[in-house]
């Protein structure tokens, strides 16, 4: 699925597409998950991607969400997109783990999957079949919609993070914050949202902001990782503050599967 806030993945300029031919994406297999990798800032390690909706459109190239999760959106769609590229990024981890790689996927959730009871059943399922623990996939939810929908999330939550997959809270801070949340122990995993990140080295406002996020978050024992770095003073400012990890163009855009393969080899020999 995409970020909430996904604004840099065009690849093709492509406006809204109609839904019929969305449909016939989804059914001949071209929505497929690109990788973003979350690079610890003290090892240069991955320690995980996340996993973003494209569209390999046959004559148009690859198409970023925003020509087709908007018409998906208002037409009830997500849910299958959501689960396809669930069921397409854990083939991915799968398939990296039997080549040595142990990197696991985050992928980002809506409040829709809050509502189904069956949900840590299904994704137990799902990781057993493939041979993957649970740790290796961590759900995201946008800060808004779990303090929009806390009352089933707090119960969906707990379950899943009993079960052993990582819970992310994305784009932190925006709107009305949930830092009266975070000693509950159903997190793993915060994400600062870009707004805070990006011009940070140059803003001592932002890095108060950010200096009593991550601590809040070390507290409860988060792992926290800003998104939309792309500036290397930022990145060092970053560092400085004490975030464990980073996630933007200045380490790698997203990438298909193959391709983030391929971009690891090469990271890792620095």
């Amino acid at each position: 699925m995409p970020t909430h806030q996904e604004t840099k993945a065009a690849l093709s300029p492509a406006s809204a597409m109609p839904i019929e031919e969305i449909w016939r994406a989804l059914v001949n297999d071209q929505l497929i998950p690109w990788f973003q990798p979350i690079v610890e800032i003290s090892s240069r390690k991955v320690i995980a991607a996340e996993a973003l909706a494209r569209w390999q459109h046959p004559a148009l190239g690859v198409l970023s969400p925003v020509s087709f999760v908007p018409a998906m959106e208002e037409r009830g769609m997500i849910r299958e997109l959501t689960e396809l590229i669930l069921e397409k990024s854990l083939y991915a981890c799968s398939d990296w783990q039997e080549r040595g790689h142990d990197i696991p996927v985050t992928i980002n959730l809506t409040s829709m999957s809050l509502d189904d009871d069956s949900l840590c059943e299904q994704l137990l399922q799902k990781v057993r079949i493939l041979g993957l623990e649970p740790a290796k996939l961590t759900l995201e939810f946008s800060e808004s919609t779990l303090r929009q929908h806390w009352q089933k999330a707090d119960a969906q939550l707990a379950q899943l993070r009993t079960a052993g997959f990582g819970i992310g809270i994305d784009e932190f801070g925006i709107g009305v914050t949930l830092t009266d949340k975070l000693l509950i122990s159903h997190f793993s995993l915060l994400k600062v949202d870009r707004a805070f990140v990006q011009g940070v080295s140059s803003n001592q406002h932002l890095q108060a902001i950010l200096r009593e996020d991550i601590g809040l978050a070390k507290a409860s024992g988060l792992t926290t990782v800003a998104i939309g770095v792309e500036d290397t003073a930022d990145l060092a400012t970053l560092a400085e503050l004490g975030c464990d990890a980073v996630q933007g163009y200045i380490c790698s855009p997203p990438r298909a599967a193959a391709e983030f393969l391929q971009w690891i080899s090469e990271w890792e020999k620095g």
